[in-house]
């Protein structure tokens, strides 16, 4: 699954000065006057075509062959428990973020500081709950984000990081600029500073620095972590335990995660660039790029992290722009081709290097999300579901749409009141579950739980009934 979005999830602030690691009680009580311009980090789960910029609405395709039969309208979508209501009175909150079996938001409250909550996805209640966070100065951006191993809340260019199980009372923080990367690891938390390409571990529970690797005159420009077939559907999922990193001469590193000893260094067939597009699973890194003017041309390039061997296994000339590129099978990686205001998706063999089919994509298609062998494609106002043999099982114009399983995708408005629909990928069936109201923010979800902030509070909903 691609992660260029999600590996990328370290951009808070202007300054690249480092802070010395410390609690992060000791971080709110630092006043310190900056100028900011930071970013959110990307709350929650992998492959949410609006988080790829792409807000869609669905309907179901009504071919005669393909027929879709919608359930009976639904009333309003069963909450679980009660809300979790923002308190003291909210101003904004956050996107909320799902890791083991719980929900976890934040929120700008009256006072001006950031309050972090977390809730039991199944029971509604509420487990854990700090306020305070953020410096004296004032608060430009702030967001939460959830993985097994922590809890990683950024306020302005602090990332203030909590145990997700609650037995660690010291919580502590980083400081990441916003061309630096924070990417979670199974092993570790791992942050690359874009000043001089030094890359530290630090331990999730305590913050201890596990090892550093110091600045190289050939400098890391891009961290990846590795997914492997038995993830779940979030890109935080780097449980193959190698983490790549991208060198400014495009050489490709491979280190353990967990050590950082260097395993391979890898001359790819095509130098690789930071800004390219990446996907690592199961053993192979795929690099879409260069990313640099629309219809600029772009090749994609496979490379077998064991052995090192590289090709390139597509090139499209000058008129054509890459706008997706994800794993769609074995041994197979699709790619959305934008020309001249129009969209293709194809399917390419890696051995063979070439193409197995090209179908015509959506008007405007900025995104490509794979799952099981389907795709999603979205952009613009449009967005289709197609097969592992480029069959259209889903088309356009409308909603959000994001993967459930892999056999079903979730439905429903982006952020307005509405429906929320379930439609299955087998039996082509679009099923209305029920009616939420509106929202202030995106919502987050497990395989049974839909979780929505309002301006008053954080629901969750039973997706189950």
């Amino acid at each position: 699954m691609p992660t260029d979005l999600d590996d990328i999830f370290g951009s808070l602030g202007r300054q690249a000065d480092a802070i010395p690691l410390g609690t992060a009680e000791q971080a709110r009580k630092r006043g310190r006057q900056r100028s900011r311009n930071g970013a959110l980090i990307a709350a929650g789960a992998a492959v949410c075509l609006v988080l790829a910029g792409v807000g869609v609405m669905v309907r179901p395709q009504r071919h005669a062959d393909h027929p879709v039969t919608p359930a009976p309208s639904a009333g309003p979508l069963p909450v679980v428990g009660s809300p979790l209501e923002f308190d003291p009175p909210v101003r904004e909150s956050s996107a909320p973020d799902v890791a083991g079996g719980k929900v976890y938001t934040a929120w700008k409250a009256g006072d001006g500081k950031v309050t972090v909550a977390g809730a039991d996805l199944h029971t509604g209640r509420l487990d854990w709950k700090v306020t305070g966070m953020g410096l004296d100065d004032e608060i430009v951006s702030y967001g939460v984000r959830a993985a097994e191993q922590g809890i990683m809340v950024a306020v302005n260019d602090q990332i203030y990081v909590y145990d997700p199980a609650h037995e660690n009372a010291n919580d502590w923080v980083l400081t990441a600029g916003d061309l630096d990367e924070v990417v979670p690891f199974d092993q570790a938390l791992i942050r690359r500073w874009d000043i001089n390409g030094q890359i530290d571990a630090h331990n999730w529970r305590t913050g201890r620095k596990l090892w550093t690797l110091e600045p190289q005159a050939d400098k890391a420009v891009r961290l990846i972590g590795v997914r492997a077939p038995s993830d779940g559907l979030t890109a935080d999922s780097h449980s193959d335990g190698r983490m790549l990193a991208v060198t400014s001469s495009g050489k490709i590193q491979v280190r353990d995660a967990a050590s950082g000893q260097l395993q391979r260094t890898i001359t790819p067939a095509s130098p690789a660039q930071a800004g390219s597009m990446f996907v690592a699973y199961d053993g192979w890194l795929y690099e879409g790029g260069p990313p640099c003017c629309d219809s600029s041309a772009y090749r994609v390039v496979a490379t077998n992290l064991a052995t090192g061997e590289s090709s390139v296994v597509l090139t499209e000339g000058v008129g054509h722009a890459l706008g997706g590129l994800d794993v769609c099978g074995p041994d197979r990686v699709c790619v959305l081709d934008q020309k001249d205001g129009g969209t293709s998706v194809s399917a390419v063999d890696v051995r063979q290097r070439k193409k197995i089919w090209t179908v015509a994509g959506p008007p405007d298609g900025s995104s490509l999300s794979s799952y099981n062998g389907t795709m999603l494609i979205g952009g613009g106002q449009n967005i289709v579901l197609l097969d592992a043999k480029g069959d259209e099982l889903l088309s356009t114009p409308a909603i959000h749409v994001d993967w459930l399983d892999p056999n079903r995708l979730l439905v429903m408005p982006i952020t307005g009141a509405g429906t929320v629909s379930v439609f299955d990928i087998t039996t082509r069936k679009l099923t209305e579950l029920g009616t939420v109201p509106q929202r202030v923010d995106m919502c987050a979800h497990s395989a049974d739980r839909l979780v929505c902030p309002t301006t008053t509070d954080l629901r969750i909903y039973s997706l189950t009934g």
